[in-house]
């Protein structure tokens, strides 16, 4: 039984990383957009200190709950500041336009990841949709860019 269980472990490891090669593969080509890449968050890797110099620009990894692609290969072996959050130069953010999958707003980094019509975000405990191209500010500083789909306890029970 134990070997059994086993190789079941090994072929389900065996599986997820291929999964997860695919979806990079995808992200890494533009064919996955922040939409799935935050759907699939389950099969990204979370970001850890190491080199990305071999890295294909727009590899996806989680952050604290947000996913960021690659945006430029660098070594991060010894640098524990350059997390997506902090490096903004480094990575770009990516946003959903599934207002069940919307996490919370997300400063830009400089011009990567600006909010654009559809994409959605939380804030104050309501989901919000982003109606205009290129916006910088959150729903609470600037609302005449965003509209208020209600609570996301009731956007999750939808």
């Amino acid at each position: 039984m134990d070997d059994i269980v086993a190789l079941a472990k090994e072929e389900l490891e065996a599986r997820g990383k291929a999964d997860a090669a695919a979806l990079a593969a995808r992200a890494v080509s533009g064919e996955a957009d922040g939409t799935e890449l935050t759907a699939s968050q389950d099969t990204i890797p979370t970001w850890r200190q190491r080199d990305f110099s071999d890295v294909p620009v727009g590899t996806p990894y989680k952050w604290q709950g947000t996913v960021y692609k690659l945006w430029q290969q660098h070594d991060a072996t010894g640098q524990p500041d350059w997390s997506p959050d902090k490096a903004v130069s480094l990575w770009d953010i990516c946003h959903t336009t599934d207002p069940k999958l919307a996490g919370p707003y997300v400063q830009p980094q400089g011009t990567r990841g600006l909010y654009q019509p559809e994409d959605c975000c939380t804030e104050n405990g309501h989901v919000w949709k982003c109606t205009q191209p290129n916006t910088v500010y959150p729903p609470s500083q600037l609302p005449a860019s965003w509209e208020d789909l209600g609570t996301e306890e009731e956007i999750r029970e939808a």
